[in-house]
């Protein structure tokens, strides 16, 4: 977990198909904790593939350019 080393995250994007994903102001990818049927998915950072040129979001892998096109601009500030 990561909750040590962030108490508030700054969100500048969130994704259109993807409600739990956010972008911070650091340009890192956030998964938020949700519930996945009876199953709880914690906060995490969604780690870059140089070779895929992606990320794997919710056991699949999305291209970069395509969460680029999905983007859309908020502003956020959340407490963990």
């Amino acid at each position: 977990m990561i909750f040590n080393e962030i108490q508030t995250l700054k969100i500048k994007h969130r994704f259109k198909f993807y409600p739990h994903l956010v972008a911070g102001e650091d340009r890192r990818l956030y998964q938020l904790t949700h519930f996945k049927k009876r199953r709880t998915c914690y906060f995490k950072q969604i780690v870059f593939n140089k070779q895929r040129k992606g990320f794997r979001i919710n056991s699949q892998w999305v291209a970069l350019s395509t969460l680029q096109r999905l983007k859309i601009d908020v502003s956020e500030v959340i407490e963990l």
